[in-house]
């Protein structure tokens, strides 16, 4: 492997915490929110805590991404039993320093490839949501090989899903569980393929 894997923990939190002085990290990945404010949702110990059953390592992973000595990245990982759905990826946050070098798309094509050393779980399908003026994201996330699979109604974000002989499945699976939870006209299947 390219890059050290290690469990996002104190020793990081001020470096990432200096990545959301970034325009693009707040308005794409923590919402002018903190990182930790995110891994603290995970945990259920947030202000937002609504009552999910996140497991840290085991339904939820928050990895730092070290490449020698730089903090390269850091990503939330979820590992999901719904099927076809077996890894969503959001977010991921390469360090404003090295953006646009490839590093998002290496450590995408890195998880994939390396899925169980990385969070001790299998995966085959991944899927990730990105905002839709995420232009960098979008082409890092087509780059390692992730397809569109739709839209948001309001086109504000798309929902994308590896490998591409997925997209059917990933489609149906979107529309009935939107549909599930009440906001069946949410998802409007589209595609890049």
């Amino acid at each position: 492997m390219l890059f050290t894997w290690v469990d996002y923990c104190e020793k990081y939190e001020e470096e990432l915490e200096s990545w959301t002085s970034d325009a693009d990290t707040r308005r794409f990945a923590t919402f002018d929110d903190k990182f930790k404010d995110q891994y603290d949702y995970y945990m259920g110990t947030g202000d937002d805590y609504d009552g999910h059953d996140y497991k840290l390592n085991e339904t939820f992973f928050c990895k730092v991404v070290l490449d020698g000595n730089i903090t390269a990245a850091v990503l939330i990982i979820l590992r999901s039993n719904k099927s076809p759905c077996d890894i969503g990826i959001n977010p991921i946050i390469v360090n404003p320093k090295y953006r646009n070098k490839g590093y998002c798309t290496k450590i995408m094509a890195e998880l994939i490839n390396n899925t169980r050393e990385i969070i001790g779980y299998g995966g085959n399908v991944f899927t990730a949501g990105i905002e839709t003026d995420n232009k960098g994201s979008t082409k890092a996330f087509e780059k390692v090989g992730f397809v569109l699979a739709g839209t948001h109604k309001d086109g504000s974000f798309t929902y994308w899903v590896y490998p591409a002989s997925e997209l059917k499945d990933y489609q149906k699976f979107c529309a009935d569980d939107f549909e599930k939870a009440g906001m069946g006209d949410i998802f409007i299947a589209s595609s890049t393929v």
